[in-house]
């Protein structure tokens, strides 16, 4: 059943993801990449604050859940400390922006900055309470609840999106389709969230939260920073269109961390309940299992996004070329991302959070040096020449701090559960190297990159790469029929949809 859970969780992902590159087609075709700059560095702004709207507590009211504490004191417990949690976020937000401007007299580049960050702040609002909602679904392994709402964001913000591209409206209203998005998200899990017992919240259970939340405040607040602070330090050392071009490539390499995040969503309560069971032969196998499937899965998508960079640039994203050397860097924390992913969710759903705080603040200190380092040309202030490499610098940034989580997350499973890892991993990374190099011989030594120019010679690339990676894995017996049955039966239409019946029926 985890498998078949996955596989919806990872066909909604695909498609919000494809959805969200017809989005970003029509931004790239009809709008400047400075207006798509303004929005990333808005969302990255208050991205940080939402810090003080989570605090740990959705992993802690998973944790709990999952357990099988009381439903309604649960819920009525975690409902109550998200609306004191909402408040606190948009008071320290709107506070930080005052203290900016009026107290240290500094402003934004333009108001359209300013008005945009206003904006995100309310999205930011209605996402933290679909969130909560959300949270009681994934607790309870209730998938199609989750993934459903999730799509109807999606959905519905690429069609205000398309419709602002094409009028020709500019970053505010670009911002607004965000929002537009998220009302939708919050009434669809509403809808879905009838009936579910809420329970006068309890001071005992408020404890219990805290005592697992506090030590994720750091991994919750860290992992925030890591990933925002980015976009921030390119707005200020360089520009809004520099913001845009790393922003579109990392949505593209984002599509990759669908399978990522999909399978973590069910490894974390899967951990917890057998642990609370206390059988770590199972944990062990888990692990095991899930590191060889995602190596086994994002290992060509990393691979073949980086080879086919440059053409990919040119015709997703309407030739902001700028992009291309960011997108050959930055799809590798994708894949380090994916191979300490299962650890990750074993830490959680054996309780230890400190372990997951660990690896966070290695990266998050690791990241925030390289940024400094790496993006700007020179602080004046300090009269500091630096490297100046912009968006570049923050890919590296992030690859090389995911790098250093992973090696933690490895270190630490040993020593808690004496797992050392899928070694079979080599051979994924040894086909998709032999296929990326192929690919490249093809596009470049043969001068045929320039015939590339429809999407559909991109796909070809693609599948063609897909068919030497998978003849590799065979010819290496690491792919076998056992495996291609696994996928087979996991995406099995009629029985997905069986499941969707079920979980919505509540049977």
């Amino acid at each position: 059943m985890i498998a078949r859970k996955s596989a919806l969780i990872i066909t909604t992902h695909i498609a919000n993801a494809l959805l969200g590159y017809i989005a970003l087609f029509f931004i790239t075709r009809y709008m400047e990449p400075g207006d798509y700059g303004i929005i990333a560095f808005a969302l990255g702004f208050v991205t940080l604050f939402s810090i003080f709207g989570k605090l740990g507590f959705e992993q802690a009211h998973i944790k709990r859940v999952s357990e099988g504490k009381d439903l309604g004191r649960c819920i009525g417990t975690f409902l109550a400390t998200k609306v004191g949690l909402i408040g606190l976020m948009a008071l320290v937000t709107v506070s930080a922006i005052i203290f900016w401007r009026f107290v240290i007299g500094r402003g934004f580049e333009s108001s359209t900055h300013e008005i945009a960050i206003y904006i995100m702040i309310g999205y930011w609002v209605v996402r933290l309470f679909a969130l909560s909602f959300v949270s009681t679904f994934r607790a309870k392994k209730e998938i199609a609840k989750a993934q459903i709402p999730s799509f109807l964001w999606t959905f519905t913000r690429v069609l205000v999106t398309i419709y602002v591209a094409l009028a020709g409206f500019g970053a505010i209203a670009l911002a607004f389709t965000y929002v537009a998005g998220e009302i939708v998200h919050l009434l669809s899990t509403l809808y879905f969230f009838r009936g579910y017992p809420i329970k006068k919240p309890s001071r005992d259970y408020f404890n219990e939260y805290s005592m697992f939340a506090f030590p994720l405040i750091i991994v919750v607040a860290s992992h925030t920073i890591m990933t925002n602070v980015d976009k921030i330090l390119i707005q200020l050392f360089w520009s809004s269109s520099d913001v845009g071009y790393y922003f579109a490539a990392f949505r593209l390499s984002n599509f990759v961390n669908v399978f990522t995040l999909s399978i973590g969503m069910l490894l974390f309560p899967t951990f917890s309940m057998l642990h609370a069971s206390n059988d770590l032969k199972r944990i062990r196998r888990l692990t095991f299992r899930s590191e060889r499937y995602l190596s086994m899965i994002v290992f060509p998508l990393v691979f073949g996004m980086v080879s086919l960079a440059e053409p990919a640039t040119k015709i997703l994203l309407s030739g902001w070329m700028p992009a291309v050397p960011i997108l050959q860097i930055l799809p590798f924390f994708v894949l380090l991302a994916a191979l300490e992913r299962p650890y990750q969710s074993q830490f959680l759903g054996m309780n230890r959070p400190k372990l997951a705080r660990n690896r966070v603040l290695i990266m998050v200190s690791l990241n925030i040096i390289l940024n400094i380092v790496l993006i700007p040309k020179d602080i004046q202030l300090l009269n500091l020449n630096l490297a100046g490499l912009g968006a570049k610098g923050a890919a590296i940034a992030t690859v090389v701090s995911y790098g250093a989580g992973l090696l933690y997350s490895r270190v630490m499973a040993w020593n808690l559960t004496k797992i050392k890892g899928n070694p079979r991993i080599l051979l994924h990374a040894l086909a998709a190297g032999i296929m990326a190099a192929i690919l490249y011989v093809i596009l470049y030594k043969l001068n045929i990159i320039e015939m590339v120019v429809r999407w559909y010679y991109l796909l070809g690339f693609a599948l063609l790469g897909l068919g030497i990676y998978l003849g590799i894995l065979l010819s290496l017996r690491e792919f076998t029929k056992k495996d291609f049955h696994f996928f087979l039966d996991t995406l099995n239409i009629k029985k997905m949809f069986q499941y969707i019946k079920k979980e919505i029926k509540g049977k």
